[in-house]
């Protein structure tokens, strides 16, 4: 589908209506399998399901899943990417119009005035990235995400030797799920970047956590384990659902990498809320 530049606006607005009101899939299934994978409480049951009610409620009423409707991200991956001042401007106008239509509590804060914009729209935000993807055929994604407040105060990035690359890598995601998880809305979804600088790690943590499913394993068999013994270590540590101590307390853990400078392994760890919530607009 070709799409001219006068319907991506509309197209704009229904990626983040979509990713608002309701639960992408792969996450919703995954608060359902906790029923029967873990013994839970008369409390941790009453939790359970009100979550879980919480999602189907938004669906079906059209009203944000979170009060917390998050700042706006958006990541343009293709072959071929053109974007224009025009184009950013396109973008500006569907978060604008989107907080007031569904609508979206705006969390625009310029920092050093401590003014709400109060359109979800300032200075950076929306925040797009663009990535230059290689493909067999031509293909373009926009992926929209809302990151919440809450589910960004556990997140870190810092470079250590290589020497102790991937000891510090796990040490600090145990760390930071055992510190500050319970202050998230757990079970969490973390996503973990290996990279050459602080801003590489941070984008790839950014694509862990928003561009794989939950479930879904690194192509690499040694990154797999270590995601697999990252989720089965902070599942040990009885945070929980909602911090109750019951349930898990992340749904997954994924990491993805690039290659790393050879003095220095940095590293970036985000979280997101068990309302991780996501859309995705493919176009030829």
């Amino acid at each position: 589908m070709l799409l001219a530049e006068k319907d991506l606006k509309e197209e704009l607005k229904k990626m983040i209506y979509r990713a608002q009101t309701e639960l992408p899939e792969d996450v919703y299934r995954a608060l359902i399998e906790i029923r029967s994978n873990y013994k839970l409480t008369t409390i941790g049951e009453k939790v359970l399901e009100c979550m879980i009610e919480n999602v189907e409620l938004a669906k079906k009423l059209g009203r944000p899943i979170c009060q917390d409707t998050g700042t706006h991200i958006f990541i343009i991956r293709g072959t071929e990417v053109k974007i224009s001042k025009e184009i950013l401007n396109i973008f500006r106008e569907a978060v604008k119009e989107a907080t007031f239509e569904i609508p979206l509590r705006p969390n625009a804060v310029d920092p050093v005035t401590n003014k709400n914009t109060g359109t979800g729209v300032g200075r950076g935000v929306p925040d797009i990235d663009v990535e230059i993807v290689e493909e067999d055929k031509n293909m373009l994604e926009i992926y929209y995400i809302p990151k919440g407040g809450g589910c960004e105060l556990p997140c870190r990035a810092f470079t250590v030797p290589p020497s102790i690359g991937f000891e510090s890598l796990k040490k600090a995601v145990i760390g930071i799920v055992s510190s500050l998880g319970r202050y998230s809305c757990p079970p969490l979804i973390v996503g973990v970047g290996i990279g050459a600088t602080i801003h590489a790690a941070t984008r790839n943590a950014m694509k862990a956590l928003y561009l794989r499913k939950i479930g879904e394993r690194s192509d690499h068999e040694k990154i797999a384990n270590i995601e697999e013994e990252l989720v089965e270590s902070c599942n040990k540590l009885n945070v929980g659902i909602q911090g109750i101590g019951e349930g898990p307390t992340v749904l997954d853990v994924h990491i993805e990498y690039t290659c790393r400078h050879p003095a220095t392994f940095s590293i970036a760890i985000i979280t997101s809320c068990w309302v991780l919530r996501r859309s995705v607009l493919r176009l030829s």
